[in-house]
């Protein structure tokens, strides 16, 4: 067997290197090189030169295509560098806050230059790159204080903290400037929960008490005792068998406009406090529904989206919301149920479609939600064939929305509107809301 070429040869984690970042990667990194090898460094900012530890990528050694790296020391700094608003989220600390220091304004910019990379790596053609621009959510000045989700990780001491980047180790939180107060005021990471504790979730809905779920295959919900702090809280245990409701039902309430929905403890919900509202706005705009309308709501969740189509289309319409997870789906169904023509089926959306086009159904309208892997090249085959006007795609993810795009527009369709949020401050993520219609 031939010996393996240089430029195939994994990491050598912990080396140091000396490195001046180019441009931003995907994926929160930005990119140089190292004797011809490319590097995504974590940590660093656009034209800066710092001095940055190799670190092991299991997933990818046995490619060894690039290597990993994160910034130990800035040499010369870029710029966009200013003091980080998470101390915790730098070097050596929790990886939910990649982008914690960059200024704001400039994370901003740096998201749009990525998103307009991937579309123009896609070959998306009918909407030009260069108008895709991430915006700020209304109302969000500093970034700060609007997660309303948080999941701690509790390592085998009890310390509660939170995973490092591309890590296993449980690392301290610090303050969690990301949080919103009613999270923040628990101060769980003080806290040494139950043995056999592995991870927290810490809920904060706008509507109703704050609910903390202690996660671990053997605990006993009826051994639980719950300290001070948690008075007023609802309170879950999740083991192996399920989740067990220790206070409350199990259940959060999350209001959007004068809607309430109700959504599993564990469940999906939007995570930034303006988010649910942002969306539910923005796609009925888009959907543009008509009394009448036949609409899916594909990986609809707890029925956000498809009460909106609901109350457009009228009891005349037909609205259905589909969703793999069973418990949301029964959720929706809950959610939705005073409202004449609409509904909420279980199942695997390409394959729930593939049956729904074989029985002859044609919807006017589709919202998609899919999760970061996207609806992938089926789906959207079969939504531009069946689809008979729009088609209103929400992403998490820009890399599998921009690939979508490009399939869609193949199979005749273009994109009529593209617009990019930044519900995710702090971070490299971005929400985008694109709407697709037919070329003739």
């Amino acid at each position: 067997m031939a010996a393996p070429h240089a430029d195939d040869a994994p990491a050598p984690a912990g080396r140091m290197i000396t490195l001046t970042c180019d441009r931003p990667a995907a994926g929160g990194t930005f990119v140089a090189r190292h004797e011809g090898r490319v590097v995504f460094v974590r940590g660093s900012a656009p034209a800066e030169t710092v001095i940055a530890r190799l670190v092991e990528d299991p997933q990818e050694a046995a490619k060894a295509r690039f290597w990993r790296a994160e910034a130990v020391e800035v040499l010369e700094p870029s710029t966009d560098r200013v003091p980080t608003v998470w101390p915790e989220a730098g070097t050596d600390g929790v990886g939910g806050a990649d982008w914690a220091h960059i200024a704001l304004p400039a994370q901003r910019r740096i998201a749009t230059e990525v998103l307009q990379e991937l579309l123009s790596r896609a070959k998306v053609t009918t909407f030009p790159p260069e108008d895709a621009q991430v915006e700020p959510a209304p109302g969000d000045r500093d970034g700060l204080g609007w997660r309303t989700r948080v999941r701690y990780a509790v390592d085998a001491a009890g310390r509660v903290g939170m995973r490092g980047w591309r890590s296993h180790d449980v690392r301290p939180v610090g303050s969690d400037p990301l949080a919103v107060r009613a999270i923040s005021e628990l101060d769980l990471p003080s806290w040494t929960p139950p043995r056999g504790t592995e991870a927290l979730d810490v809920i904060a809905p706008s509507d109703g008490p704050v609910a903390v779920v202690i996660i671990g295959r053997d605990l006993d919900p009826a051994a639980l005792e719950l300290p001070a702090r948690l008075d007023g809280v609802d309170v879950s245990v999740q083991n192996s068998s399920g989740l067990h409701p220790v206070r409350g039902d199990g259940t959060v309430r999350e209001k959007v406009g004068e809607r309430s929905f109700v959504v599993a403890q564990t469940g999906f919900w939007q995570s930034h406090r303006l988010a649910a509202e942002l969306l539910a706005e923005v796609v009925a705009a888009d959907l543009g529904v008509r009394e009448g309308d036949t609409v899916w709501d594909l990986y609809g969740g707890v029925g956000l989206f498809a009460a909106g189509a609901a109350r457009a289309a009228g009891a005349a319409g037909s609205v259905v919301s589909v969703e793999g997870g069973t418990r949301a789906t029964a959720l929706a169904t809950r959610n939705l149920g005073d409202l004449p023509g609409a509904r909420a089926e279980n199942g695997d959306c390409t394959q729930w479609v593939k049956r729904a086009i074989t029985s002859g159904a044609r919807p006017n309208r589709v919202v998609l939600d899919p999760p970061r892997a996207g609806a992938g090249a089926e789906l959207m085959r079969l939504l531009c064939e069946a689809v008979g006007e729009r088609i209103v795609y929400v992403s998490c993810e820009p890399s599998t929305l921009a690939r979508d795009l490009a399939a869609a527009e193949a199979a005749g369709w273009r994109v009529a509107d593209l617009r990019a949020v930044d519900l995710f401050p702090h971070t490299h993520h971005i929400e985008s809301i694109a709407v697709l219609e037919r070329t003739a």
